[in-house]
């Protein structure tokens, strides 16, 4: 099935709704979907100033300074993904903010799975939240959250603002990050894993170096970052071999998980 995107996404920008605060922008823009004869075109934007419960992976708390920063979800139709593969949006989605980003003058990594991070402090964040119709996702609502002006930040954060001393217009962000987005998507539906790959993989947090990871239960090992599978696993290369992990099955830190 074709998408509707254009990868320019010039006309599309009035296809967004702003709200001054609400719970979370994932669940509010799942709640219009979910409703009778809901017309919600793909590349919708459900945005807000404040969120009273954002959520990140795995029931993560995404806490942010209201006004500040950009919250929004974003609504796309990939009915071309199989659901086995639904870990392409989110390599796509993460490559789309690095790169608009870098744009701005801020360069970041991908911390797997989708942990946005400047240096080793955390900026941003993804949460992909997928609806399946038979093996392959009928709709995605892709929700971000970037710090973008907050000044203060709980130890291990930054913002845009902390790295370069400017201060942004969101709106702009957030138009670029949309454009950005819509090309890496396009670049997803009409090449595939690959090429998404190898953007994924450029910014991809310790690509190819030694470091330590551990186990749930406190474990340390080393191991080199050798690649992401197609369905979403941390491949790391170990003193016995090549391992393969699941989300939450390993830890970059020994005292904070992937959230």
């Amino acid at each position: 099935m074709e998408s509707n995107i254009s990868t320019k996404a010039k006309t599309d920008f009035q296809s967004r709704l702003h709200l001054p605060q609400c719970q979370s922008t994932n669940d509010e823009l799942q709640k219009r979907l979910s409703e009778p004869n809901s017309e919600l075109p793909e590349g919708f934007i459900l945005s807000t100033d404040h969120q009273s419960a954002g959520r990140g992976q795995r029931g993560a708390v995404w806490e942010s300074q209201s006004g500040q920063n950009l919250l929004f979800s974003l609504y796309l139709k990939p009915a071309f993904l199989p659901m086995k593969h639904a870990f392409w949006l989110s390599a796509a989605v993460a490559a789309a903010i690095r790169l608009a980003l870098e744009e701005m003058g801020v360069n970041l990594k991908v911390k797997w799975p989708n942990d946005l991070l400047a240096g080793d402090a955390k900026i941003g964040g993804i949460l992909i939240e997928n609806a399946t119709s038979g093996t392959h996702v009928e709709r995605s609502v892709a929700g971000i959250g970037l710090n973008i002006n907050q000044l203060q930040l709980p130890p291990g954060a930054c913002s845009m603002s902390t790295l370069t001393g400017e201060t942004f217009n969101r709106d702009s962000v957030l138009q670029k990050i949309r454009e950005s987005i819509f090309l890496q998507y396009h670049i997803l539906r009409t090449g595939g894993w690959e090429k998404t790959r190898s953007g994924y993989y450029a910014g991809l947090y310790r690509m190819g170096t030694v470091h330590s990871y551990f186990l749930p239960d406190g474990t340390a090992f080393s191991a080199i970052l050798k690649g992401i599978t197609e369905e979403g696993q941390l491949v790391l290369l170990t003193q016995n071999g090549e391992k393969r992990f699941r989300f939450k099955e390993v830890t970059f830190d020994r005292t904070k998980g992937l959230e």
